[in-house]
């Protein structure tokens, strides 16, 4: 692994919701004026996406505010947002929800999904690098010696569904049943 690529994993956050279009969302920003620093939160509904997967990833937010439409752009991986807390998931066919600019008042409202695809966590964890992978840990480790069957050279009797009775056994039974 490359400088970049440690540099860009240690500005990854931990812990970031998995947004879609047409979630209405609350976004908590950190805000700074003058020597004070204060948390606004922004809450409209996600209109685009931009990107799937690292630090460029970022997403648009819509909300009427007085009267007047306000979007604003926000970067997911940003060290200026505190959190990101997703309120709804709306049901839409489409990526982009740009047409929500000229719809006003009901005819700009979004259904809500019944139930979310990825479930009702939808966080997406990252992985720590130091972290180890089921596939590192080799298969004779997970299996315990005790568990084992013994094998004595003799093949294994093979149980018939019907009978539950080794094969052997039932046809042995058969033969001296018919005699």
């Amino acid at each position: 692994m490359n400088v970049i690529d440690l540099l860009k994993r240690e500005q990854e956050k931990q812990q970031v919701p998995i947004l879609r279009s047409g979630d209405t969302v609350r976004v908590h920003v950190k805000v700074v004026e003058g020597t004070r620093e204060r948390v606004q939160v922004f809450e409209g509904v996600v209109i685009a996406l931009k990107g799937k997967v690292g630090l460029a990833t970022s997403f648009t937010v819509r909300r009427i505010a007085h009267g007047v439409g306000v979007e604003r752009t926000f970067l997911v991986h940003a060290p200026r947002i505190d959190k990101i807390e997703v309120l709804r998931h709306g049901q839409v066919r489409r990526a982009k929800l740009f047409y929500l600019r000229e719809k006003v008042g009901r005819h700009a409202r979004i259904r809500e999904r019944r139930q979310p695809i990825g479930g009702s966590e939808m966080t997406l964890l990252r992985a720590e690098p130091d972290a180890v992978h089921e596939s590192d840990v080799e298969p004779e480790e997970l299996i315990d010696a005790a568990d084992e069957p013994e094998l004595d050279g003799t093949a294994p009797a093979e149980v018939t569904p019907e009978t539950d009775e080794p094969e052997g056994a039932a046809a042995t039974s058969e033969s001296d049943g018919g005699a």
